[in-house]
């Protein structure tokens, strides 16, 4: 483990406000090491980096980058940060929007017309707030039965699932649904307007005055990235790779270290681009047409930690883990990435916070909902929903067919999905994934409807063989 200590005495008198009467800094690093005892020079491992007005209290690595070659975690280790990546586009389009060369409350459709219009304006707002109602690109892929890492992806066919789509999750406004949709059309906009692809963009206005010279973007998966981990995901007794072979990027696929991000951090406070005008944008929550104000802002979560004011966001993309919190009360920036999918991500951020914090406030647990009695079909009435079922919104095909007394849909990537009945015309399978079949004024059957967290009501026309 590499450890870099600070003016031990210096940094300790710093934190005197954070920490308990009887812990001192030492019992701190104790108390972090301690989270990450089970990760050794055997498995994939964890970069953390803690620190206060740019002093560092915790910096350690431990594990490996590289399982197969025996290369540990080092300083110069870069691993990806998944949708903490989203505040560094958020930035990228609020620059422009400060130069006047986008407006916050533009019709989307001004750079990307091949949108469809909806019956409400999609603004940029929506985007940065995932209030547009778009629904998730990855998700509408997923339910053809090309879940992301099953296809090289890009940002090109990532827009062509966008723009497929005849319907929103909701009206623009009314809710926040968090949807990777949103973020790639921010990536487009800032593209299309700056004239810069956004690695070239982000490289020159964000990272390079802040002094993040070993962050980039994952925009070809093939390309050699120096000091890159592999991400990986538990496999047994094992491990196995887990690697993110897509070239999507945007709201996800930043390359980077803890070193960098913890500077990314102290920008939250001294702002050194752009100024308080840009941070007020950065930092400035989501409206509903409603009225309430919502938790997120430009790609970070404005939320609070017992009481405290914390500016966050986490991570998760193939193999790779990220938390980036940042609390501007007290100046203290901790920052997590890791190659190891086993590791629980939000617990080991709220973890290290927990230890200059104390413990969150553990919010009372609604009580259990009463189980409604199960909706029972018999297979000759599963028989009905039999057939072939198309979709040009995600361009897939799905097969109904009943087996051993259930209805199950399976893609023609020989993806299975077994359907419960829950009452007439309408299944479920697994959690907040519903289907209801539509039938004609004679009751047949004419397709069904499909909704999915992130993608409500995509719709299957059945065909005939």
């Amino acid at each position: 483990m590499i450890i870099k200590r600070y003016t031990l005495l210096l940094s300790l008198l710093a934190c005197m406000p954070f920490f308990a009467a009887a812990q001192t800094l030492q019992d701190t690093i104790n108390k972090i090491d301690a989270l990450f005892e089970k990760v050794n020079q055997h498995t994939p491992g964890v970069s953390v980096m803690v620190s206060r007005n740019g002093q560092t209290l915790y910096h350690k690595h431990k594990g490996m980058a590289d399982l197969e070659h025996g290369a540990p975690i080092t300083d110069s280790t870069r691993i990806e940060a998944g949708s903490v990546s989203k505040q560094f586009t958020a930035t990228a389009v609020l620059l422009l929007i400060r130069e006047g060369k986008i407006g916050l409350d533009d019709d989307v459709r001004k750079y990307i017309p091949e949108l469809p219009t909806y019956e409400k304006t999609i603004t940029v707002r929506h985007l940065l707030n995932h209030t547009s109602g778009l629904k998730d690109w990855g998700v509408i892929a997923s339910i053809a039965g090309w879940p992301r890492g099953t296809r090289v992806y890009t940002n090109s066919l990532a827009l062509d699932y966008i723009t497929k789509q005849p319907t929103l999750n909701n009206t623009p406004g009314d809710e926040y649904i968090y949807s990777n949709s949103n973020y790639t059309l921010l990536t487009f906009i800032a593209e299309r307007v700056s004239g810069q692809k956004l690695a070239d963009f982000t490289r020159e206005r964000i990272f390079k005055p802040l002094g993040m010279h070993s962050t980039s973007w994952r925009t070809d998966f093939r390309k050699i990235v120096p000091h890159r981990a592999i991400g990986y995901s538990k496999s047994g007794d094992g491990h196995e790779m887990d690697m993110p072979f897509e070239n999507t990027y945007g709201h996800a696929a930043l390359l980077t270290t803890v070193a960098d991000l913890d500077k990314w951090n102290s920008s939250w406070k001294n702002s050194p681009i752009g100024g308080d005008a840009l941070l007020k944008l950065r930092t400035e929550q989501g409206l509903l047409n409603n009225g309430d104000t919502i938790e997120y802002a430009g790609g970070v979560f404005m939320k609070t930690y017992n009481g405290r004011p914390v500016v966050s966001h986490t991570g998760a993309t193939a193999g790779y883990r990220a938390v980036l919190s940042y609390f501007p009360e007290t100046s203290l920036s901790i920052v997590y990435l890791s190659n190891d999918t086993s590791l629980p991500t939000t617990k080991t951020g709220n973890s290290i916070a927990a230890l200059f914090f104390g413990e969150e406030k553990s919010a009372k647990k609604p009580q259990e909902e009463k189980k409604a009695d199960s909706y029972v079909l018999k297979e000759e009435a599963l028989a009905e929903y039999q057939g072939r079922y198309i979709s040009t919104a995600c361009d897939g095909e799905l097969q109904a067919s009943v087996k051993n007394g259930s209805l199950l849909l399976l893609s023609k990537s020989n993806r299975n999905r077994r359907l419960k009945p829950a009452a007439k015309d309408s299944f479920s399978q697994g959690t907040g994934n519903t289907i209801l079949f539509e039938r004609d004024k004679q009751g047949t059957v004419t397709g069904f409807y499909i909704s999915v967290p992130r993608a409500r009501n995509v719709w299957f026309q059945r065909i005939k063989n």
